[in-house]
């Protein structure tokens, strides 16, 4: 039963991979070989990278893997390499990397993303990632656990959500797990949300939480919740009310 289930969370991964590469590339375009930067030193990610990149394999693209420094000096990059041969990849180990159709990080670390989005050239991941937009090569990326820790300040929070949206503004695809304090909110095709959308009560308010809402709604939140710069000018540029309580 649990090999059921897992079996069917890498299938459900790889179509979700699968579909965000290929949404970025050319219709005529079917690529082929995928370059990817293993970041960070958490050993706690490595079971969602490599469930990634044998997702990507099933689904039948070539990887070249390379890792930052930080994941090179930590037992990350060992236990990487030995458990994907195991597991019999074919994906190569090495800098030299030739030529590739799209660029993936997986389990991207808060410290990668947060100097990518200000622009800091410094390591292997942003490297990779100025080049790849650069060379106008599809650029996908799934966040670190820590990226959507609920455990962290609110202020901090807001910060990393704010990287995102930058991230997101220089043609990164972010796919996968999101950040969970700003995850999108179910609907229910018989009592879709109108008046009280946010009755979850959000700590945290982005601006693509405040895009689902129509213009002139009202927007319901907790009196400590935390609204992002950007939703704040989303909401008057909407004419929302808010109402706190």
């Amino acid at each position: 039963m649990a090999d059921s289930r897992e079996n069917r969370r890498l299938h459900e991964l790889a179509a979700l991979i699968d579909r965000a590469i290929a949404e970025l590339l050319a219709q005529s375009v079917v690529p082929k070989n995928v370059r990817v930067v293993v970041t960070g030193d958490d050993l706690a990610s490595l079971p969602d990278t490599l469930n990634c990149l044998t997702a990507l394999e099933q689904a039948g693209y070539s990887l070249w893997v390379s890792f930052s420094h930080s994941a090179s000096q930590s037992a990350l990059k060992d236990a990487c390499i030995d458990t994907l041969r195991q597991w019999g990849s074919h994906a190569g180990f090495d800098r030299h990397y030739g030529d590739y159709d799209a660029l993936y990080l997986p389990a991207l670390s808060i410290n990668s993303m947060s100097k990518i989005a200000l622009g800091i050239r410094d390591n292997l991941a942003c490297e990779a990632v100025f080049q790849a937009l650069q060379q106008h090569k599809p650029t996908i990326a799934t966040l670190h656990p820590q990226c959507h820790d609920s455990r962290l300040p609110l202020p901090l929070l807001a910060r990393l959500e704010g990287y995102t949206q930058m991230l997101e503004s220089y043609g990164v695809t972010l796919t996968g797990k999101k950040m969970a304090h700003v995850g999108s909110l179910p609907v229910s095709p018989s009592a879709p949300f109108t008046r009280q959308p946010f009755a979850d009560k959000k700590r945290l308010i982005a601006l693509r939480d405040i895009r689902l809402l129509a213009p002139g709604e009202e927007l319901r939140v907790e009196r400590d919740t935390l609204i992002t710069p950007a939703a704040k000018d989303e909401i008057k540029r909407r004419n929302l009310t808010v109402i706190y309580g």
